[in-house]
């Protein structure tokens, strides 16, 4: 994802016309902690449902005191709830996995083409690209017909898992008629399951990230944001095949990139338009999309976050030549903990900014030399290539400015000469 042969084309851009870039205006702040629709709904009903339990605490903490257990209330009060939490939240999760696996997803780290091992994983780790994020899993899609029908059923699996499990939990409760004690922990499972399942489903992307029923509702009206979602996993998914961002249809990522609402999927996508447009060499659709990334931190994962902070910084040092801009840009990944192959590329850049250029070369061979360290892929080949073609201009540009660096000392030593040979001819 280099970007320019010459330095050049800088006039065209003045430091206003990127001015989150070019630090002159600061990050957007962290927006506030809201609770979202589904988050309401879920601690309100928990309050709720306390409060119509009560009865239910009492009864069970006076039977486990009348039977000699001392630790009643903790039992009660916090290891039965948070265990049922816990189960309800890995019951919806699960839903959401067992969709994902009949739809034809698997695990990230899986053969999205069946031709490399690993591919996804790769291109997660070189390009940033999550995939499909359930938990804290990814998962990639084996194929991509019929996404936008394959990801409804993704979204919907979850909240339908956990209507199942409140209907089955109440009707064992009911049938078996067990115990006060395994009844009370069933009724509170199947409580916290029923109000995990419909907060999902109420319509809601509070904090940048969509609730299962915002994805539902999007990809049953077919709109904008549905679009850039399934662009956004196909673009993905050719990065991890290999497939040259500059191949990738132009119209769909302007159109999903050009959405703004806001969200983590609207930052995502102008990362994928700073890789599509800095791959072209589209120093101005570049620029574009990269202050566009940095003017939304805020929704974008950690991850993401670091890696366009690094892009800033590579763009400030080897673009604009700004070693300053540049440090205190890498000054800002919070992780602190870039990959070796991470802190090669930037090393590089920095290198060139300070008009260190063989040192910069040097670095850049490095850099190349640890990228084919990285396990073979269809990503990583797309990496070398970038890698090479970063090669090739650092050499053109090298070698430009030593025919300037003699032009300028042969017109110094031509000057003198010609005037020696004026005060002659006067003489």
């Amino acid at each position: 994802m280099e970007l320019a042969d010459d330095t050049s084309q800088r006039a065209k851009y003045s430091p206003t016309s990127t001015p989150v870039l070019d630090e002159l205006r600061s990050l957007p702040p962290r927006k506030r902690w809201r609770l979202s629709a589904g988050e309401y709904f879920f601690f309100s009903g928990a309050v709720i449902l306390a409060i119509v339990g009560l009865p239910w605490f009492r009864g069970v903490a006076e039977s486990l005191l009348s039977s000699g257990i001392i630790a009643a209330a903790l039992i009660t009060c916090l290891a039965i709830p948070g265990t049922a939490l816990l189960v309800a939240l890995a019951a919806h999760e699960a839903g959401h996995f067992l969709a994902a696996w009949t739809e034809g997803f698997r695990l990230a780290p899986g053969n999205p083409d069946e031709s490399a091992p690993g591919a996804f994983a790769v291109s997660k780790k070189l390009y940033s690209c999550q995939g499909l994020r359930l938990a804290k899993l990814s998962l990639a899609p084996r194929k991509l017909d019929h996404l936008p029908r394959r990801l409804l059923t993704v979204a919907i699996g979850g909240p339908l898992a956990s209507l199942a499990l409140t209907l089955v939990v109440e009707t064992f409760a009911q049938v078996m008629t067990p115990g006060r004690l395994t009844a009370f922990s069933l009724h509170v499972l199947s409580g916290f399951s029923f109000l995990v399942g419909v907060a999902e489903l109420l319509p809601d992307a509070g904090r940048g990230n969509f609730s299962d029923g915002e994805r539902v509702l999007m990809l049953l009206k077919n709109d904008v944001a549905a679009e850039r979602w399934v662009f956004i996993l196909q673009a993905q998914m050719a990065l991890a095949r290999g497939e040259h961002p500059r191949t990738w249809d132009e119209a769909a990522l302007v159109k999903a990139a050009a959405f703004d609402d806001e969200s983590r999927d609207a930052v995502t996508a102008r990362w994928l338009g700073y890789l599509w447009a800095a791959e072209r060499q589209d120093i101005t659709a570049a620029t574009k999309y990269l202050e566009e990334t940095l003017a939304a931190p805020a929704a974008a994962s950690a991850g993401l976050r670091d890696r366009v902070f690094l892009e800033a910084a590579v763009f400030q040092a080897w673009f604009r030549e700004d070693g300053t801009k540049a440090r205190s840009w890498a000054s800002k990944i919070s992780t602190r903990k870039l990959a070796p192959w991470q802190q090669l590329r930037l090393a590089t850049a920095l290198l060139w900014s300070e008009g260190r250029l063989f040192d910069a070369w040097e670095k850049l061979g490095e850099y190349c030399q640890l990228l084919r360290g990285v396990p073979a892929s269809p990503a990583r080949g797309l990496a070398e290539q970038s890698a090479a073609e970063w090669k090739a201009q650092m050499e053109s540009r090298m070698l430009s400015r030593a025919w300037r660096a003699m032009y300028s000392m042969s017109k110094e030593t031509e000057l003198p000469a010609l005037e020696t040979a004026a005060a002659s001819t006067s003489d």
